[in-house]
């Protein structure tokens, strides 16, 4: 089911299979959010719950038993229900069922909130344990934004600025097996600026771990225009589109949590980044896009 937003001259669309923000406009009908097709990718902004990536030996140990979860995780390939809708806002949730105990036995509420703001637009997660034991997910944000955003550009028009001066080795993964901590590359050093090119993103993302900057821009190198990203709650960023096929997206990916590591160990409690929930407690974690008009 599709549900409108509005706030002034701002639109926005959801998709309650997914819970996803699929559709988000400004006033002169400018499209900012990767709408999906199928010769790049037929993703958009899928919502990662409860692992980030894939599963070392594809399996996880939870309450001392083996599970097996598909990449990302369930939620965004499930059915939410809408909670509460205004015009400006939808709040959506995913309840823990007898299908999602075949791959993660814990009981539990997800909600998630889209609202839209005079500018931009929040997207806040609530995951509330509902169990009666402490339970451990990963989850992050795999936001779908529109590069170039106007049709007389092009993907090397833009760049990123982070707010920060960056020092990070990435991660590049060529693929889904697990990831060496020593395969870490020396990328940015003492920088905050990412000029953007599909030979970047040829072999696949960049993984940020540890990043000390929360808040970026993407925006042209001449005009300025472009969005502004905020993401305080992770301590993780990835950034993807599919290089090989130029395609005309970048996805824009908050994580508390990271892919299958080398090192990991068979626990979900003891992934990076885990999250802990006590019994009948809950997390919030939010990220928000701005519009930037020069």
């Amino acid at each position: 089911m599709l549900i409108e937003l509005k706030n002034g001259d701002i639109t926005g669309v959801v998709d309650t299979f997914g819970g996803e923000l699929i559709s988000f406009m400004d006033k002169e009908g400018t499209k900012y959010l990767w709408e999906g097709d199928e010769a790049f990718w037929t993703g958009r902004s899928p919502h990662l719950f409860p692992i980030i990536g894939t599963l070392k030996d594809g399996f996880v140990l939870i309450k001392e038993r083996e599970f097996s979860l598909n990449k990302h995780g369930f939620a965004r390939n499930s059915e939410f229900e809408i909670i509460e809708s205004t015009e400006n806002e939808v709040t959506l949730l995913l309840k823990s069922s007898e299908n999602t105990k075949e791959f993660y036995p814990y009981q539990f509420s997800f909600f998630v909130t889209h609202t839209l703001t005079e500018k931009g637009f929040t997207t806040t997660y609530r995951i509330l344990n509902n169990d009666n034991e402490t339970m451990y997910f990963n989850i992050g944000g795999h936001v779908g934004v529109r590069c170039p955003i106007n049709p007389d550009e092009s993907f090397d028009n833009y760049q990123i600025e982070f707010n920060n001066k960056l020092s990070n080795d990435c991660y590049f993964p060529h693929d889904d097996s697990p990831i060496k901590k020593e395969s870490a590359i020396p990328f940015f050093r003492n920088e905050n600026i990412l000029n953007l090119s599909h030979t970047l993103f040829e072999k696949g993302p960049i993984i940020i771990d540890k990043i000390n900057s929360h808040e970026l821009k993407l925006v042209n190198k001449k005009s300025k225009k472009g969005i502004l990203f905020s993401f305080d709650d992770f301590p993780v960023l990835a950034l993807w589109t599919f290089g090989q096929k130029k395609a005309p997206y970048i996805c824009l990916e908050p994580w508390h949590g990271l892919p299958a590591m080398e090192d990991d160990k068979c626990e979900l409690s003891k992934k990076p980044y885990a999250i802990a929930v006590e019994p009948k407690k809950d997390k919030s974690l939010t990220y928000s896009l701005e519009l930037i008009a020069p």
